[in-house]
């Protein structure tokens, strides 16, 4: 077969027959005597605007090896960081992107291994420095449609599989603990971090949108904690001594989880992906950040405690089971929860709001935003839009209740 390629324009000059060839065989100089790559197609995985923090594309190949004659064919998912805006800024600041060169380089096998479950994608060697190649999970897993949000039965599979993973996490850390400690490393909620003033200004600016709507209450206890906001964000995140802590994943929402389904299309398996948000602290943040920016208002509004019964009973068996001693109740959990409402708070007007309006006219341009935009102010203009838009207005006063009323159903 000759050798063809097919490239888009917006392809860096680095992913090509080369890379994907020492990538397939593992790395070294004479990998092209073992491994030949005949034709590949490489196109972008992301939509326009959806690129967050990463670019990724999508890599269809066919290669030969010494093991066949036959060419095989293999998709690709090549990851490389974006090299400008306010993520780029807190990335090069701190462990941001290293993080997924340690999980992929052995610690989520590690984890995998422990609970004999496969948690995420298998990764291949990289011959280029923070850039990740991961098997394509398509079209056996797919991601959900965020816009429609996640039912209870999704969820409570989320919720299991977290038990498995914070689970499997902590297994690790009784063998490794240098190797957990180097992911753990905090990079958006740091004292003088570029995101602080983008947590002051909308905390304020929520609260105050929510009174003028009418709900008075609702905008009050946002106002209550909007002095110092930042400050008990950052401490209420801290892993704390004598609780119960663990490596969370970070960032658990609709993008990152990859669903299978059977013939049936009854739901069967997940995966998770992206790991540059992983810290060191109590397992709830990630329950909560999965159950106000993924799951459905069903969910939120009857199932939050069910769930929450449901993550502590998973995960004590599976601590159980992998011979940790460690134990976590739900009165740790709820205890948890009130303890991270500075977070909470913070994480929905930095985090969550630009999820919801991802996509639409007032989504965010991640690259064109710096922290020199947001500390001198430049950015509160485009960040009050946002807020103010019609989809965070037709969606804050529920998803506050709902917060609220879980607080106080406890």
């Amino acid at each position: 077969m000759p050798f063809s390629r097919m490239i888009e324009e917006s392809v860096p000059d680095w992913l090509d027959r080369r890379f994907l060839e020492q990538a397939l065989g593992g790395g070294g100089e004479d990998v092209g005597s073992s491994v030949e790559v005949v034709s590949y197609l490489v196109k972008s995985a992301l939509t326009p605007g959806e690129n967050f923090a990463s670019y990724l594309f999508r890599v269809l190949l066919y290669y030969k090896s010494d093991d066949s004659s036959e060419a095989v064919k293999q998709s690709l998912i090549v990851k490389q960081p974006v090299k400008a805006g306010l993520i780029y800024e807190i990335a090069s600041k701190t462990q941001f992107y290293d993080k997924e060169t340690v999980f992929y380089g052995g610690l989520l096998e590690k984890m995998s291994e422990k609970v004999n479950c496969k948690l995420g994608p298998k990764s291949f060697y990289s011959p280029v420095e923070q850039v990740v190649v991961l098997e394509d999970l398509k079209p056996e897993y797919i991601v959900a449609d965020k816009n429609l949000q996640l039912d209870l039965q999704h969820s409570e599979l989320v919720f299991k599989f977290l038990a498995k993973y914070h689970a499997s996490a902590v297994a690790v850390n009784h063998d490794d603990p240098k190797l957990i400690e180097s992911v753990s490393g905090e990079c958006e909620f740091t004292i003088d971090g570029p995101i602080r003033r983008w947590a002051e200004f909308g905390t304020k600016f929520i609260g105050d949108i929510l009174k003028e709507m009418g709900f008075r209450d609702l905008g009050d206890f946002v106002l209550s904690r909007a002095d110092g906001i930042w400050e008990s964000a950052v401490e209420t995140l801290k892993a704390r001594p004598g609780h119960f802590n663990v490596l969370v994943h970070g960032d658990i929402w609709t993008t990152n989880l990859m669903f299978k389904y059977n013939s049936d299309k009854e739901l069967v398996d997940m995966k998770v992906l992206d790991f540059q948000l992983a810290r060191y602290t109590t397992p709830v943040v990630d329950l909560l950040y999965y159950l106000y920016t993924s799951a459905n208002d069903t969910v939120r509004d009857h199932h939050q405690v069910e769930l929450f019964e449901l993550y502590v009973k998973e995960l004590n068996k599976n601590l159980q089971q992998l011979g940790c001693k460690e134990r976590f109740s739900m009165k740790e959990l709820i205890g948890d929860i009130n303890h991270v409402i500075p977070w909470f708070i913070a994480a929905f007007v930095y985090g969550m709001i630009p999820i919801f309006v991802h996509g639409t006219k007032d989504g965010l341009d991640m690259e064109g935003i710096t922290g020199k935009d947001i500390t001198s102010g430049k950015c509160n203009p485009i960040l009050a839009k946002m807020f103010s838009c019609k989809v965070i207005r037709a969606l804050l006063p529920n998803l506050m209740r709902q917060y609220v009323s879980m607080l106080k159903g406890f």
